[in-house]
């Protein structure tokens, strides 16, 4: 990871879900996550998301230092995109776009992960349990088995 990015990351001080973080957390297998350049340190990245719809950012705290020789803070932004799986007629049903992270593993000053359930590998349904054994027939009286 670059001297910036590691800079970046340890100034942020929040994460924020547009959605709210249950709602993003339940909705969402992933997330894509990309830098974006600002010129503020809090508040929803005003610059035009081409990439795609954004789902939360991260806030830096007061006294972080612009990380651009522009002068400019980096800041993570998290979004979706139109064919995402979470979206209707999304493709990605069993597979992850590179730039993914699983939304429950993100947290302020931490990198998200890539999980089993954000590649779209959900745990099999438990087993059914075995059929009950047929009750025995009583024995035969006095003894006579046939």
């Amino acid at each position: 990871m670059s001297d910036a990015s590691t800079r970046s990351l340890s100034q942020e001080v929040n994460i924020v879900w547009v959605e709210g973080q249950g709602e993003t957390e339940e909705k969402y297998d992933y997330v894509r996550w990309m830098w974006e350049k600002t010129r503020n340190k809090t508040g929803k990245p005003s610059g035009a998301m081409r990439a795609g719809r954004i789902i939360g950012y991260a806030e830096l705290g007061e006294t972080a230092e612009p990380t651009e020789p522009s002068r400019r803070y980096r800041r993570r932004v998290f979004y979706v995109k139109d064919n995402d799986r979470s979206e209707p007629g999304g493709q990605y049903q069993d597979a992850t776009p590179h730039e993914a992270v699983d939304p429950r593993t993100v947290r302020a000053g931490m990198h998200g992960r890539l999980t089993d359930r954000a590649r779209g590998r959900r745990p099999a349904p438990p087993k059914e349990a075995p059929p009950a054994p047929a009750p025995q027939s009583e024995p035969p009286p006095d003894g006579m088995l046939f």
